[in-house]
């Protein structure tokens, strides 16, 4: 009785600040039995179907000194502590024994109670502008996650974070959610309906989406409060603004006999409204919540500080997601942020999915009109290759033949002088795109191809593969010819990507095309990372989007 009073007893409205999680790897647990609770009447905020507005969330304390300058309030006392719900008193029940045990988890995996305005689990973290990137060969396979989970472990309570993510498989990543929406964070909570039926996402579903039992029998007209208002959980179903499913065969490196095909919420992006003492911050990453991305697939994640222009429109998105509608085209396709960042968000629909000719059509595709952009002469000095040719370095996961007027693009801008190299996941190509990449005459020699063909390598290298997706311009673009420029994001070069998937790209210069090139300079300088390749087997088996 005395734990069902604690529950319910304080409002909340507590001002603190917050924390993080270490690393797990696990199998998807069986569920466990919910632990009981008693109601206790006092007024309440009905539940929305909709993302919950500031006035049923928990709400911020002012910024002070203390928070600003790295001093952190004290661990809540027992004798006084309130809890949002029964497995935040208890986390231990939200695994069972044979969950565990499968899962190779303690039996306090998640950690002890966790109380409302209890610091964060990581303390100190203040997010910075720029981009990180991973090692599936290294110690540092856990760059990219670490990142994004030390955002949600070091969020303060009462402030807000909407994380939209693919997929997760990761139990450190249930946990870091789970302690941040216990101690008060507010937590929305956006996935694809895949997901659901892992162990890591059915139990954030649980700690998310709990409510108080209904009022006693003897006082049915009592309001009952609920604690655990102003976090939420939804998965879309298939993605999150279309339904389109086609049939369609495509000659690929893995054939599958007449295969359907389905659009994802495929977006990775979490947005803080304050983190660190930083405000309007947004991480936007290649890779999901997942064992495989971490251990075996380069990604990379993108961090914007006090950036409220790509925090609004990511935002906004979200809230257009959230309503699951099929057929929505999004009321903004793009933002900008400045003269350095702009953020493009995906599906950009069409009138008739059905009909290939808009579908593919390569005038509403903004990678077109980047590749377009492109001028192989004419780079300032200290831009491009040592000749002054501009560059343009391609890394791609997935490559479907819906979008092959890409490749020809780019052999365009070789056959025009461009220094062009793509790096690559042989597993996922569709078999058309290399010849066109590698067309090749030994009688135009020295004339159409005398700047030589495009060089391309496979990172498939035993189980790893690159997951990374974007570009990099050395040299001019557009009437700039000194351009550093990347664009980067969740999306793949398929026809799901630009017309039916919910993805997040992102075209950056300044401190971001560094970090990125130095990236792909590792990738493709080392033989240990990627080998040379010039044609692709016919049959190998495909990851698909792992």
């Amino acid at each position: 009785m005395r734990l069902a009073t604690k529950l319910m007893g304080l409002a909340l409205s507590c001002a603190l600040l917050v924390t993080g999680a270490e690393t797990a790897l696990a199998e998807t647990p069986e569920p466990s039995p919910e632990p009981s609770i008693s109601a206790t009447t006092e007024p309440s905020t009905p539940p929305s179907t909709e993302p919950t507005s500031a006035a049923t969330e928990v709400t911020p304390a002012a910024p002070s000194a203390s928070t600003t300058s790295g001093v952190q309030p004290a661990e809540v006392p027992a004798s006084t502590a309130t809890y949002r719900n029964p497995y935040c008193a208890d986390p231990s029940t939200l695994l069972s024994a044979a969950a565990k045990k499968k899962a190779g988890l303690s039996a306090d995996y998640f950690g002890s109670p966790v109380a409302l305005g209890q610091r964060p689990d990581v303390l100190g973290f203040v997010p910075k502008e720029g981009a990180k990137f991973n090692n599936p060969f290294s110690s540092a396979s856990t760059v990219v996650i670490r990142q994004l989970l030390n955002g949600v472990r070091a969020a303060a309570a009462g402030s807000t974070v909407k994380i939209a993510m693919y997929s997760m498989s990761r139990w450190d990543s249930a946990k870091a959610v789970i302690r941040a929406h216990c101690r008060g964070v507010n937590i929305q909570y956006l996935t694809d309906d895949h997901a659901v039926t892992t162990g890591p996402t059915q139990a954030t579903k649980r700690v998310l989406t709990w409510t108080p039992p209904p009022a006693p029998a003897a006082t049915p007209s009592a309001v009952v409060t609920n604690p655990n208002a102003g976090s939420q959980f939804k998965a879309c179903t298939l993605s999150c603004s279309s339904d389109y499913k086609w049939k369609g065969a495509r000659v690929r490196v893995a054939t599958t006999a007449n295969p359907t095909y389905r659009p994802y919420m495929h977006a990775k992006y979490l947005t803080f409204d304050s983190l660190g003492g930083v405000p309007y911050v947004t991480m936007m990453s290649s890779g999901n919540f997942t064992v495989t991305q971490v251990k075996r697939g380069w990604n990379n994640v993108y961090t914007a500080v006090r950036d409220q222009s790509t925090y609004n429109f990511l935002n906004d998105r979200f809230a257009e997601m959230w309503k699951d509608t099929s057929g929505n085209d999004y009321a903004v396709n793009s933002s900008t942020a400045g003269p350095d960042k702009k953020t493009y968000f995906f599906p950009w629909a069409v009138a008739n999915p059905a009909s290939s000719l808009q579908t593919v059509n390569p005038d509403t595709d903004p990678y077109t009109s980047f590749l377009e952009n492109v001028k192989c002469t004419g780079a300032s000095k200290g831009y491009g290759n040592s000749k002054r040719k501009t560059q343009v370095f391609v890394s791609m996961y997935q490559w479907t033949s819906s979008r092959l007027y890409l490749a020809r693009r780019l052999k365009r801008l070789k056959n025009a002088g461009c220094d062009v190299k793509v790096l690559m996941s042989a597993s996922e190509w569709d078999l058309e795109v290399m010849p066109i990449l590698r067309k090749w005459d030994k009688k135009k020699v020295k004339t159409t191809y005398k700047y030589g063909n495009i060089l391309i390598r496979n990172g498939d290298r035993g189980s790893r593969f690159i997951h990374s997706k974007f570009i990099l311009v050395n040299g001019k673009w557009g009437n700039n010819s000194k351009t550093k420029v990347v664009f980067t994001g969740s999306g793949n070069w398929t026809k799901s990507s630009l017309r039916f998937n919910n993805e997040v790209n992102l075209l950056i210069t300044g401190v971001g095309y560094g970090q990125f090139k130095a990236n792909w300079n590792k990738m493709w300088n080392s033989r240990k990372y990627s080998t040379p390749i010039t044609k692709l087997a016919k049959k190998k088996t495909s990851r698909g989007d792992a």
